[in-house]
């Protein structure tokens, strides 16, 4: 599909390959500072520490994504109408405030402002980072790059993610609150990259554009896009199961690796490995596309996930655990820079790119935050297999859908 990329965008670009190598740099750059969120290997220990139960933080959890669920389509549809770039600066000044009121939370009411602020952070840059991405490279006619530079994007943000788990970790050896400070300092670095970023605002705006009644109707206009589209809405649905299954690693992760005699710094370091093999397989994306397909990447991804954390919940501290944690960086690694060409593809109108793709959002996130107080439910012992369970259940369902017609194969873009 050929992008309809708004004509204030293409004036607003000139200078060539320089012009197009600069603004892919402070793009990349604000993907690696926006989400490297030091406090993820322990946060779940510093909410303990600070009297919650499991049953509360996992609670905490479905807070975070009923939150994403309220905001993420609105958020996108301010995305497209004022601006991705703005949007993402929003984002960023989000994390600062949702970081700075979990350093002083002791209980699960301000736990969970801290959790709906970080909520609307990522509502904030979610779907606008990739539309802005797609909408920049069309502006320099190079929209067939994109799956590319999502997989290199994507690079940068999984490494940003392994450096702050690692220093997170460190700094939790001294002070469990330490890493939320550090991300609000990281956080107000990646507003500064945001300012500096190529303006990306609608030349024009009708004064109805700001009224929430237009707003409504280009939420029902976003849901009404994904709804009429069978490979769009499947891809959604993919997408949310997997997200929920890598999502949910963030959780168990950290009582899991606790339970085997890992120490707050070792866990870090080991929540830095996982996302370093991520990085890593993330660039590698775009050619395993190219050389595989993506249906042999969609389904070998969410079978091997599923059946991962199967071999976990068997699996003690030794090298099978440690080969299992590998499978599931590369998939972590692989997700993103799959599903999101995939969904761009199907989305012809760039005005309403970041609010379809909000909706994708979305969709996952409501998935999470149902499963998430399953998760508290369950219990620490029992989870792991419960993952794999809800992973090979979505594979069947996925897989009867499919069988009804809707197909996701395309072309891929060539690897460079």
């Amino acid at each position: 599909m050929t992008p309809n990329v708004p004509a204030a965008l293409r004036a607003q670009v000139s200078g060539g390959d320089r012009a197009l190598r600069r603004d892919l740099f402070t793009f990349y750059l604000f993907r690696l500072l926006a989400t490297s969120y030091l406090f993820i290997p322990i946060f779940m220990l510093f909410q303990a520490e600070r009297g919650l139960t499991f049953f509360d933080r996992l609670a905490l959890g479905g807070i975070y994504s009923a939150v994403i669920v309220l905001v993420e389509v609105p958020t996108g549809v301010f995305a497209d109408r004022f601006g991705r770039r703005r949007s993402m600066l929003l984002g960023a000044l989000a994390m600062i405030g949702s970081c700075l009121i979990a350093l002083q939370a002791r209980d699960f009411a301000t736990f969970a402002i801290a959790e709906a602020l970080g909520a609307l952070s990522i509502a904030l840059c979610s779907g606008a980072d990739s539309a802005y991405l797609y909408d920049l490279l069309a502006a320099h006619d190079r929209a067939h790059e994109y799956s590319k530079r999502e997989s290199a994007a994507s690079a940068w943000h999984l490494i940003g993610s392994a450096i702050a788990f690692a220093g997170g970790g460190w700094l939790a050896s001294y002070d469990l609150a330490l890493p939320y400070l550090v991300t609000a300092a990281v956080a107000a670095l990646a507003a500064v990259v945001a300012c500096v970023m190529r303006e990306d605002r609608p030349a024009t705006r009708t004064s109805e554009s700001a009224t929430f009644p237009a707003f409504g109707r280009q939420t029902l206009s976003a849901l009404a896009v994904v709804a009429r589209n069978g490979r769009l809405a499947w891809i959604v649905g993919y997408s949310a199961v997997v997200f929920v299954l890598l999502r949910a690693t963030i959780y168990v992760y950290q009582p899991y690796l606790e339970e085997r005699g890992l120490a707050t710094g070792e866990i870090g370091v080991l929540f830095a490995g996982v996302y370093l093999i991520a990085a890593l397989v993330a660039y590698r994306t775009h050619s395993l596309r190219a050389r595989f397909g993506d249906d042999a990447l969609l389904w070998t991804l969410l079978g091997v996930l599923a059946i991962s954390f199967v071999g976990l919940a068997g699996a003690g501290s030794g090298p099978w655990m440690l080969a299992l944690l590998v499978v599931q960086a590369a998939a972590n690694g692989i997700y993103s820079p799959l599903t999101k060409p995939l969904l761009n593809r199907e989305i012809s109108d760039s005005s309403k790119r970041a609010a379809v793709l909000s909706v994708e959002s979305m969709v996952r996130r409501a998935a999470m935050g149902m499963f998430a107080p399953l998760v508290g439910l369950c219990g620490e012992s029992d989870v792991m297999l419960l993952c794999g369970l809800v992973g090979l259940g979505g594979m069947v369902v996925l897989g009867l859908v499919r069988m009804r017609g809707v197909s996701t194969s395309a072309p891929v873009d060539p690897a460079p």
